[in-house]
């Protein structure tokens, strides 16, 4: 028996055309993705390192005054009235900060004249005197330095009227030399040596500038003493704060 054929179902499903993207297409979008990503990378870790550059060229520092972590303490002399403290826009003669720096300066039971104004400025190397007068009737004070451009940074120190600090020196009549031992009991600010006429320091001592002694830290520190009068005795000890006077009579 003949069948006739039957009718085809229509497709419920739409044709659609497909058209194959070149290769050579796909590989421009990818590479030009590629480049705008390094590009990109490139410009962020330009600007990490801009801003790494500019941190890096900032210094505030001071011959007293360090960061509050390092809990610096110094001895003071009773009767001093008023003293200087120091401040500066770099950490050596090789790094110095670039630019200006603004800062503030804040006292505990003392008051302080800044000749800087408030501004260290920058290029070159820049130092501020700020004058520190302690109340009369305090023995323990506190001076802190902040900058406030381009960056926060806070420089802090507390200060003892009390001789805590201890020196001896060893001497005969007949040397040239003699030996002076300091005792740092705090932490090591700059020591004024009151000499005699004719005696000095060690030339070639760098921690020694213009009869001031500049310990790095707690410590004990030795200095060579040059006599042009070798029958002169220096031989003697003392407590000291921040100043040591071998004009005194030497107690043994």
């Amino acid at each position: 028996m003949n069948r006739t054929p039957a009718h085809k179902r229509p497709s419920i499903h739409t044709h659609v055309v497909r058209r194959r993207v070149p290769a050579a297409a796909v590989l421009a979008v990818a590479v030009v993705l590629a480049l705008a990503g390094f590009a990109a990378a490139r410009y962020v870790m330009q600007q990490q390192q801009d801003g790494l550059a500019t941190a890096t060229d900032f210094y505030f520092t001071s011959d007293y005054l360090k960061e509050s972590g390092e809990n610096a303490t110094y001895f003071i002399d009773p009767g001093t009235e008023s003293f200087a403290v120091e401040l500066r826009n770099y950490a050596d003669d090789l790094r110095t900060t670039s630019g200006d720096i603004s800062y503030k300066v804040e006292t505990t039971y003392a008051t302080a004249t800044d000749a800087g104004a408030g501004k260290l400025v920058g290029s070159a190397q820049s130092t501020a005197k700020v004058t520190v007068t302690p109340n009369s009737e305090v023995q323990e004070f506190a001076v802190t330095a902040t900058s406030t451009s381009p960056y926060a940074q806070t420089l802090t120190a507390t200060f003892i009227r009390a001789k805590g600090n201890h020196y001896t020196v060893e001497d005969a009549s007949g040397n040239t030399a003699a030996v002076l031992t300091m005792t740092c009991a705090d932490s090591g600010g700059p020591i004024t040596l009151d000499l005699p006429s004719g005696v000095i320091p060690d030339a070639t001592d760098g921690r020694v500038s213009e009869n001031t002694f500049k310990p790095v830290d707690s410590g004990v520190y030795s200095l060579v003493l040059l006599k042009a009068d070798a029958s002169l005795d220096l031989t003697g000890s003392g407590n000291f704060a921040d100043t040591i006077d071998l004009n005194k009579s030497p107690a043994a």
